[in-house]
């Protein structure tokens, strides 16, 4: 028994096996050192007993609970957002249909020396607003470091 009881603890008993199990210790003639598992092979045991009640469903009294849908109020909610996409497509259309002159003016230089100082600009601006993207980064960096430190990945 002691071998089988090894072999079920590891998964590697049979079906026919844990069967011999579930007998053992069904019956009288259990070993007093085996006494401990009785309990679990009978729950077992029990639970291969139990019917399943198919005829169960869980969500029958939610159902009888359900109200009715209102499909008045659903025809005027669908006909509210119909109306509202109609009103935004004329509000953008309108806006369009007014506006006939473009804008030809597309930020060019003509000299070039001019151009290069407003890229320069812009060039600065754009490494300030890195760099204090980098400050807010800062504890992320000492974080790192120190699992770093426990984790030893260096």
């Amino acid at each position: 028994m002691n071998e089988l009881l090894h072999k079920y603890w590891e998964g590697q008993s049979s079906l026919e096996e844990e069967q011999k199990l579930i007998a053992y210790f069904n019956s009288e003639t259990v070993a007093p050192e085996h006494e401990v598992y009785r309990s679990i092979f009978n729950a077992f045991e029990e639970e291969s007993v139990m019917k399943e009640d198919l005829d169960f469903d869980a969500f029958a009294k939610l159902a009888s609970e359900e109200k009715p849908k209102d499909h008045s109020k659903i025809r005027v909610l669908k006909g509210l957002g119909i109306a509202a996409g109609f009103a935004a497509l004329i509000a953008v259309g309108s806006n369009y249909i007014g506006t006939t002159e473009t804008n030809t003016d597309l930020g060019t230089y003509e000299d070039p020396k001019e151009a290069y100082h407003a890229t320069v600009e812009a060039l600065q601006l754009v490494s300030t607003k890195f760099n204090n993207g980098r400050k807010n980064l800062k504890p992320l960096s000492e974080i790192n470091n120190k699992t770093e430190k426990v984790f030893k990945t260096k």
